[in-house]
């Protein structure tokens, strides 16, 4: 369901079981086709370490509230990270995490290190 901001530009965001896609329309522009704009927010690839963090009462709470969830994965050092945002919120500056990011931090075994919302 678009959730249009104004009349004339709208915002559809569309969950999948991979990811989230979001379409832009501007309707002021002449040439309706030329203003829509696509982007697709894929998850990571499911592993262990994201599937140990899906099972803490914490991260649980997170995914009920967030509509548009998008799971991202990277290792720091031995370190597994799993972030968890919704695309609703969408990151204001490169050098700052998307709002209301919550980020699972473990070790090799899968034992959790650190877990909260992400800080600036």
């Amino acid at each position: 369901m678009p959730l249009p901001p104004s009349l004339w530009h709208w915002d559809g965001l569309v969950s999948t079981p991979h990811g989230v896609y979001e379409v832009r329309v501007d309707l002021s522009e002449r040439a309706p086709l030329s203003s829509v704009e696509h982007r697709y927010y894929p998850d990571a690839t499911p592993n262990q370490y994201i599937d140990a963090a899906k099972r803490l009462p914490e991260v649980q709470k997170v995914l009920w509230f967030s509509r548009f969830p998008v799971t991202r994965f990277h290792k720091e050092g031995s370190d597994a990270i799993v972030e968890i945002y919704d695309v609703r919120f969408p990151q204001v500056a490169k050098d700052r995490p998307a709002s209301f990011t919550y980020r699972v931090k473990m070790d090799v075994s899968a034992n959790v290190i650190s877990q909260g919302w992400e800080r600036d």
